[in-house]
């Protein structure tokens, strides 16, 4: 009972403070029923009420209720597991790390708890934690195949893929058909540099995503004769990954098909500009009669890509010639090395873990401040959408020209195109910006977080995707500094060598 005592008081105190915080009413009315209640069962009932209100999805409500089961009963295990998984889903990890914290200290064996916290860690990207509490569910719980595909999962993240493969694999002996160890295994495998392997796992994309294909009565394309046919290949993703995949349309128009592409509504003025396309329609456009069909991320699989067949014919996305001449007098007179910069990637993603991966492998601008410190350059803003706001608050020494309204006339990515054409350098995050700037055939070097992306692949500086572009990845997750100190000094190099060139 002292040991009781003792933890009750401070427990009590971060209760109240929770409470407080939310804005709950300070007195809530009960039933003379419920005063009649005990604590316990009182406890119960506002558990019942709390998760309720939880599988309806009114997450705030819930916690209320649930505050007031614990304030009843601070020993009961299921409000503070529930409130934890309640933190979790509305985006705050670190307060779900509190409420399961508790939970562990009453039961520190408890399944779904210990399975809970270790994903609130994960979220808060303390992987090693992460990893050690999988590690102890595993020793729990060896055959059980989502605590093994959750395992294996955060030990990829955490860069260990060739450890995390054998838990996906078990993950999948137990359960043949699960599309997240599937897709899982198929991002390893495709990190690793084996896309045989890779490819064929992919496939498992969208049951993992819970999508579904397009369909239609004609086959789905699978590598065969192609020539003379008409093919219809659909975009599926983001816009970097339509600028990436994109070349395989080219391989397929050298097969001698016809091609019919569905693309994003912003890339189709620029894509017009591709000759291999026969016909660009977007989502709101009737489809034209064809043969057989594909998703655009499906090719490398239909084509049998491996690390040393990646087609890396560049370019194969091209600027407007016109505007391409434009810029080019509109930036004559900067005889520096021009470098156009982008630092932020897409902000406003709905889905919770996409915000968090392009959160990541962002950046706020002011850490390229140091490249300032390389005499000759010039740097130009390609960054559009969100991110802009940040250029008001730049330090004095750090100059950045920026272009209003570009884009806009033209199309999306049409002037951005022409300008990437007349830069002699883009340094960028992982967005669409990078892919464009490489496709068209700029020299770009790409800012990775750790761990990077699939298509970057572990342990290279280089990629086969784009020949000209250089990838510098953290060495520690979230630490851009040695990044930057690394881009500092090929930055010098390069100015170094042009100026030997001219």
């Amino acid at each position: 009972m002292q040991t009781r005592s003792l933890y009750f008081i401070p427990l009590l105190l971060h209760l109240s403070a929770t409470i407080f915080s939310m804005d709950i009413p300070a007195t809530i009315p009960l039933t003379s029923t419920e005063i009649s209640l005990s604590h316990s069962h009182l406890a119960q009932r506002f558990t019942r009420d709390g998760r309720r209100e939880q599988k309806e999805g009114n997450y705030e409500q819930a916690l209320e209720k649930l505050h007031l089961a614990l304030l009843a009963d601070p020993y009961a295990i299921d409000p503070w597991r529930y409130c934890g998984e309640i933190a979790l889903k509305i985006d705050r990890p670190h307060d779900a790390i509190t409420y399961l914290g508790h939970a562990i200290t009453l039961d520190p064996n408890h399944t779904q708890t210990l399975f809970a916290l270790a994903n609130a860690y994960h979220e808060i990207g303390n992987l090693t934690k992460a990893i050690s509490l999988y590690q102890q569910l595993y020793d729990q719980h060896p055959n059980h195949p989502v605590i093994i595909y959750n395992y294996a999962y955060v030990l990829k993240k955490h860069d260990q893929v060739s450890q995390a493969i054998p838990y996906y694999l078990k993950s999948l002996d137990l359960k043949p058909d699960y599309a997240d160890a599937h897709f899982g295994l198929s991002l390893a495998y495709l990190a690793l540099g084996d896309f045989k392997k890779g490819w064929k796992e992919y496939e498992w994309r969208w049951a993992a995503y819970h999508e579904q294909p397009k369909t239609f009565h004609q086959p789905v394309w699978d590598g065969s004769e192609i020539s003379g046919k008409r093919i219809f290949v659909y975009a599926e993703q983001g816009l970097g990954d339509t600028f990436q995949f994109m070349r395989y349309l080219k391989l397929l128009k050298d097969r001698g098909a016809y091609v019919i592409f569905q693309a994003q509504k912003p890339l189709k003025t620029l894509l017009t500009l591709c000759p291999y396309i026969d016909v660009l329609i977007t989502e709101d456009s009737e489809i034209p009669p064809f043969d057989t069909y594909c998703a655009l991320m499906s090719l490398p699989y239909a084509f049998g890509t491996h690390l040393e067949s990646v087609p890396a014919d560049i370019p194969y996305v091209y600027a407007r010639e016109s505007l391409v001449n434009h810029w080019k007098e509109c930036l004559a007179c900067d005889n520096a090395i021009k470098i156009g910069i982008c630092w932020q990637g897409n902000a406003f993603y709905t889905n919770q873990s996409i915000r968090r991966a392009v959160a990541a492998k962002s950046l706020p601008v002011t850490t390229l401040a140091p490249l300032t410190q390389v005499p000759g350059v010039h740097f130009y803003s390609l960054q559009k959408m969100n991110g802009e706001e940040q250029l008001a608050n730049l330090p004095q020494e750090f100059q950045v020209t920026t272009f209003n309204n570009i884009d806009e006339e033209h199309g999306r990515f049409m002037d951005t195109a022409a300008i990437i054409k007349n830069l002699d350098l883009v340094i960028t995050v992982d967005t669409s910006i990078a892919h464009c700037a490489a496709a068209l055939g700029t020299p770009v070097w790409i800012l990775l977080p750790k761990p990077a992306d699939w298509r970057w692949i572990l342990e290279r500086t280089d990629t086969p995707w784009y020949p000209d572009m250089r990838l510098f990845k953290q060495k520690d997750s979230g630490n851009w500094n040695h990044v930057i100190d690394d881009i500092q000094q090929a930055l010098r190099e390069f100015v170094a060598q042009k100026k030997e060139q001219q």
